[in-house]
């Protein structure tokens, strides 16, 4: 696909240029519907009372949400650009990519900070390229693109921020998200959901594997992890990555957080079968980004053997169950450059006792050190959590605690190691058991 089809975008500076003239500019306000045709093309609008208008005239559909400045912030604006759909064939998603990028150039010479890419829950190819950032006239500016192909057409949305981060950023992205999650190019295609189809699901339980490495962290320096990672397998075909929190189903998990979850089929073989496959369908972000991955398949008695990873059954905790003892979460992570060092460590404790009752307490602390032209400064922290006690409830992955007010707080919570309470997994921490050694 030539750059020709672009022409009525705008190219090179021109194309920033109307931009910033966007943000210099108090556009008038217009009233939003929630669905929207482009030119064939259906997406579902963020709500007017959300801030977006639509702005600018030509072949482009183009919101602005206006960001007033404040204390903290600049004055900002963020625009969401979307194409009609254009003739072109699949296979040349990743060439139009770079021709709609490159109608900002100075923003495309950057590097891609985030990139995605999959299918769509209809089937289409999508990718998602993210870049930042780029400084003119003051002025702050960075880009999302996404495109999104068919066999025959395909389609371009682009977000651009001007002077708009932290929680203003998060906004709009997670707006544009779900605008991109509602694209169809097709009046045929569904809305985005994860709904299983007749060939999918065969397995029920959770399942627990121990993951082990090192990660680098945000001081320049490697820390070791230990986590048991945990698959949650829905017989009808839904899978999620987390166990489902405040006693939510699997299904209103992942209508809620869909990329902690995704679909799977059982192939070249079957549940009660010494060996096949399975293919898992991970949503991997926010904009619906579906990446397919097939790997060998076996069950081993009540555990499952996922390539070649050993996946252990987890049972649930019965109604009423009761423990007794101490168990401790600690976390620590350090490391230093040429100019500073820095270091967090925290610890958690909750206490449980046969009797239905519950202790915790918590404390937490960073210390951090910069040298400038020979000038050092630092900075040492560290707080308590104020303590708290009550009642507690288990029953299957949940935990229930009451504190004497009355409030519940409600966590996932499994014991990775059968028959052992020696190692709890609570809301996705490890929590060792303090044997008084």
């Amino acid at each position: 696909m030539g750059s020709a089809q672009f022409h009525w975008i705008g190219r090179g500076r021109l194309a920033l240029g109307v931009i910033l003239s966007l943000f210099f500019l108090v556009p008038c306000s217009q009233a939003l519907a929630a669905p929207a045709e482009i030119g064939g093309l259906t997406v579902t609008l963020p709500d007017a009372a959300t801030g977006w208008r639509k702005a600018g005239k030509g072949n482009l559909f183009m919101l602005q949400k206006d960001f007033p400045e404040t204390e903290d912030d600049k004055r900002g604006n963020a625009l969401i650009q979307i194409t009609k759909p254009l003739p072109a064939a699949r296979s040349s998603l990743q060439a139009g990519m770079k021709t709609f990028v490159a109608t900002l150039p100075d923003v495309a010479k950057e590097d891609i900070l985030v990139k995605h890419y999959g299918v769509t829950v209809n089937g289409y190819d999508i990718r998602v390229e993210e870049r930042c950032c780029v400084h003119q006239k003051n002025v702050s500016i960075s880009q999302i693109v996404v495109g999104v192909a068919g066999d025959r057409q395909q389609a371009y949305l682009q977000l651009v921020l001007l002077n708009v981060n932290g929680d203003r950023s998060r906004s709009a992205e997670a707006d544009f998200a779900t605008l991109v999650r509602s694209v169809k190019l097709d009046p045929s295609d569904k809305d985005f959901d994860l709904v299983p189809a007749s060939e999918d699901g065969g397995l029920d339980g959770v399942f627990t594997h121990l993951d082990t490495g090192l990660r680098p962290n945000v001081f320049g320096g490697m820390d070791f992890y230990s986590d048991s990672t945990i698959t949650t397998f829905d017989p009808k075909g839904l899978f999620s990555t987390e166990l489902p929190k405040g006693g939510r189903s699997i299904t209103e998990h992942c209508k809620e957080t869909p990329t902690d979850c995704g679909l799977y089929t059982l192939t070249g073989g079957g549940f009660f079968s010494s060996a096949g496959s399975i293919e898992m369908r991970s949503v991997t972000s926010a904009y619906g980004t579906i990446e397919i991955e097939t790997k060998i398949f076996s069950k081993k008695g009540e555990d499952l053997m996922i390539a070649d990873a050993d996946h252990r059954a987890v049972p649930p905790f019965d109604e009423g169950t009761t423990l007794d003892g101490e168990w401790v979460s600690t976390f620590a992570s350090s490391g230093m450059t040429a100019t500073s060092s820095g270091s967090v460590a925290s610890s958690h404790t909750l206490r449980l006792h046969r009797n239905g009752t519950f202790e915790r307490i918590g404390w937490s602390g960073a210390s951090l050190t910069n040298e400038i032209g020979g000038s050092q400064s630092g900075v040492t922290t560290s707080s308590n959590r104020p303590g708290a006690s009550g009642r507690y409830k288990l029953s299957g992955y949940r935990l229930d605690l009451t504190d004497v007010s009355g409030k519940t707080e409600t966590m996932s919570i499994f014991a990775p190691d059968k028959g052992s309470d020696g190692l709890l997994v609570i809301n996705g921490n490890n929590y060792l058991k303090d044997d008084g050694k």
